[in-house]
């Protein structure tokens, strides 16, 4: 047991503290509490997986610890929080072909590697593909394209919103009459198409699982919320990859309507009903009055999400939220998935109705170029709002989407300060975070929507979750920030990433 004094901010001296099983000793760093009661020290002291102490002095005097390390000025941050991303999808890029690789640049780069991953598989076996971009291709291959590529087998290529599927001919025929478009794509029946394409091999989907989790952690990220809702049953891959000690971060998953909440082990938790509405030619799926009835179904279970990307999806979730009793709505932290695109009067209505939005300031980055060519230009400063809807009192967090871009969170840190697209655009530049804010979104402000209030700031006796990274996201300019170096991750106190 060791004993140390420290001075607080003003010079006083603070109790003293006993440093119980005290793992690790982090000094001579900057370290970013987002506590506004002791917003930056020099040092932290860890054991037992929580925070022991934060020192004003680089060093802790006379004390000593299994790990002692000197950051040599390098910036501490609490553990990132990505609140919505796709984590079995991510494994499943892993495992299938990635349509998005760089290396396949038109369709006929993108047929040679359907016909290379096709050579060797049973002659009933799917060719599944991720990451499906018409845009950057060009155009998207023909259903007869694909048979003639993959010798006849079905093949499934993800579109990278993952709410659509592009089929060859042998595919369509084993939907049993399912439609598809006239370019052979099938829309909002990811579910159906699931069920026949069937699992991917259970240990290469455990591996892709565990390797997902490192690439996480190597970007300084300790929390996800998986934003695919499933039932219990269907996390058994995740509890064995974490059962076995391959996945060390914490996961919230989100839930299906009807699905009721669990015991929560302390790593895989239940998180908000997520409700998908989409648009298409037809209108809205759900219609606007059964959307409703699933909101209030919801509500009354717990958290909501709603998955609502233009102004139509976004106007039926908010009639939705409007007609449930106050009490539903009050303090329950209810969140809006994406908001893609949020005409001004529509603002001024999520904050009435107390609802927080999980944006996508990575999509700024990534997509920000395709936004520009395709949004008329008045409508583009409606695009994926920050500062707009940080004015309006609106709890702001941001999540990657991962893998319908990256799961890098530095990223989009950058691009909620910068309004940057991959060319150098500017888009929606009055939507600018400052750097604080920027950050927030990833750490407390992801931690407040997920009702994870211990996560996302460092402080006594909380969980022992950061990242040691290189520069400082606070004083370093977007473009450094977006090539952030993390040297070290810890979640409750675990070394997941680095030296």
């Amino acid at each position: 047991m060791l004993r140390s004094r420290d001075e607080g901010e003003g010079g006083e001296a603070a109790p003293v503290l006993r440093l119980t099983r005290a793992d690790w000793l982090l000094e001579n760093a900057r370290v970013l509490t987002l506590d506004p009661r002791r917003p930056v020290a020099r040092a932290i002291a860890i054991g037992g997986g929580r925070v022991l102490k934060l020192s004003s002095s680089a060093r802790f005097d006379g004390e000593t610890a299994a790990e002692r390390i000197d950051c040599r000025g390098a910036t501490i941050v609490p553990g990132l929080i990505d609140p919505h991303l796709h984590l079995f999808a991510l494994a499943a890029r892993r495992v299938n072909l990635d349509c998005g690789d760089a290396a396949i640049a038109d369709v006929e780069g993108l047929l040679a590697a359907v016909r290379a991953r096709a050579v060797g598989l049973p002659r009933d076996a799917w060719v599944r593909g991720e990451g499906l971009d018409e845009t950057r291709l060009g155009r998207l291959p023909t259903a007869e394209e694909l048979d003639a590529a993959a010798d006849g087998r079905p093949v499934r290529l993800r579109h990278r919103s993952r709410h659509a599927s592009l089929l060859s001919t042998e595919a369509l025929r084993r939907l049993r009459g399912a439609r598809a478009d006239s370019s052979g794509v099938i829309a909002g029946r990811e579910d159906l198409l699931g069920r026949v394409v069937g699992p991917l091999p259970p240990d290469a989907f455990a591996g892709a699982l565990a390797a997902a989790a490192t690439d996480l952690a190597a970007f300084g990220v300790t929390t996800v919320a998986d934003a695919t809702p499933h039932a219990r049953r269907e996390l058994a891959p995740l509890d064995d990859v974490m059962g076995a000690g391959r996945f060390a971060l914490r996961v919230v998953a989100m839930r299906r309507v009807g699905v009721r909440t669990w015991p929560a082990p302390d790593r895989l938790l239940p998180g908000p009903i997520k409700i998908l509405v989409e648009e298409d030619g037809a209108g809205l799926r759900p219609r606007p009055a059964i959307l409703a009835r699933r909101i209030a179904r919801a509500a009354a279970a717990g958290q909501v999400a709603v998955h609502c990307v233009g102004a139509s999806t976004l106007i039926a979730a908010l009639a939705g939220f409007a007609a449930l009793p106050r009490a539903a709505r009050v303090g329950r932290r209810h969140r809006l998935e994406h908001v893609a695109e949020c005409p001004p009067p529509l603002v001024r209505r999520i904050a009435a109705l107390g609802l927080g939005v999980v944006t996508n300031p990575a999509f700024v980055h990534w997509r920000g170029d395709v936004y520009r060519e395709e949004t008329p230009g008045p409508a583009q400063s409606w695009l994926y709002r920050a500062a707009t809807l940080a004015r309006a009192g609106i709890p702001l967090a941001a999540g990657s989407d991962a893998p319908v871009v990256s799961e890098n969170p530095w990223i989009a840190i950058a691009a909620a300060r910068s309004r940057r697209t991959a060319t150098g655009a500017v888009l929606g530049r009055a939507e600018r975070l400052g750097a604080a804010a920027a950050l927030r979104l990833v750490t407390t402000g992801a931690a407040f929507l997920l009702h994870a209030d211990d996560l996302g700031r460092l402080v006594p006796g909380g969980p022992a979750d950061l990242a040691v990274v290189e520069p400082d996201p606070l004083r370093a300019p977007p473009d450094e920030v977006a090539a952030t170096h993390v040297r070290l991750t810890l979640a409750a106190g675990a070394r997941v990433w680095g030296a």
